[in-house]
């Protein structure tokens, strides 16, 4: 007899038990952005507000100049995002538990990825951009990006708010280890110059430095390297208010359905958010190589 939606109580939950966890353990910039929750409505208004202007007064003199209260608003409007699988009868009779798991975390990671990929597009909405295609990341473009936020005009919404996070990709992660390793190659000979740097000894240890200039670096490689291999990574300021909105609408849930002609059951695995850039002057895109290493 063809296996019901109904029997299917433990096998769907084992699938959105994995699937959950899957994204609880890959979210990188959901975690990152300024999370809004909203219950109701198709979008999400954020409104900020003009800057205004405290003037010097001089005694016995009206102060005729009114300062008048504006603001811009940011809508996030929501859309739908997931993707449907297929379990088989033979995998749901024969009680696979492995591809059970797999399946629930196939499209945990690949809803998560693409939630990840939203995200990190709005980096390239900033208002300034460090380094240029083809160019070498360096610590300066890192400390330049920090100073950036910091230094944000006022009429432009003035400094970001702490804390500042760096995302990059892993081939811009190894533009800096380059940098910083004491290891250097000779000719026909591995190399080694010993440096006196607590900082260089713990490059070599770890690979990578998990701070730079009082700002977390985060790895992500679902940043997307373009056709000339430059990518555009970013700092931002990570807090609430923030540079860059993540808006939950709707949790991502399994909804199973009979596929009578697939003898099987359909997975499908759905929710619903927006996001977008909040202040573009509290984002900074590192746009630099990210050729493949050699």
């Amino acid at each position: 007899m063809p296996t019901q939606v109904s029997d299917l109580g433990d096998t769907i939950d084992t699938i959105h038990q994995k699937a959950t966890q899957s994204r609880m353990f890959n979210a990188v910039m959901s975690g990152l952005a300024w999370t809004i929750r909203q219950d109701k409505g198709s979008s999400v208004n954020v409104p900020y507000f003009n800057t205004a202007v405290s003037r010097q007064l001089t005694e016995g003199v009206d102060n005729i100049i009114e300062e008048i209260m504006t603001d811009t608003n940011v809508a996030v409007t929501f859309y739908e995002a997931g993707l449907k699988g297929i379990l088989t009868d033979d995998v749901i009779e024969d009680n696979n538990e492995d591809l059970i798991s797999a399946m629930g975390t196939w499209v945990g990671n690949a809803y998560e990825t693409k939630l990840d990929q939203d995200l990190l597009a709005k980096l390239d909405e900033a208002a300034s951009s460090l380094a240029a295609a083809g160019s070498t990341l360096t610590l300066g473009h890192l400390a330049a990006g920090r100073a950036t936020l910091m230094g944000n005009a006022i009429t432009l919404g003035g400094a970001a708010p702490p804390p500042h996070v760096c995302i990059l990709h892993p081939f811009q992660q190894l533009d800096l280890v380059d940098v910083l390793t004491p290891i250097i190659g000779n000719t026909g000979t591995a190399g080694f110059q010993a440096f006196a740097s607590p900082l260089a000894d713990r490059v070599i240890q770890n690979y990578a430095e998990a701070r730079f200039f009082g700002m977390p670096v985060v790895i992500d490689g679902n940043l997307t390297i373009d056709a000339s291999d430059d990518v555009k990574g970013g700092i931002f300021s990570a807090s609430a208010p923030g540079g860059i909105i993540y808006a939950p609408r709707r949790q991502p849930t399994i909804r199973p359905e009979r596929d009578e002609s697939l003898r099987g059951v359909e997975i499908n695995y759905y929710g619903r958010y927006g996001v977008s850039i909040f202040r573009s002057g509290w984002v900074v895109e590192l746009y630099s190589d990210a050729s493949s290493p050699a």
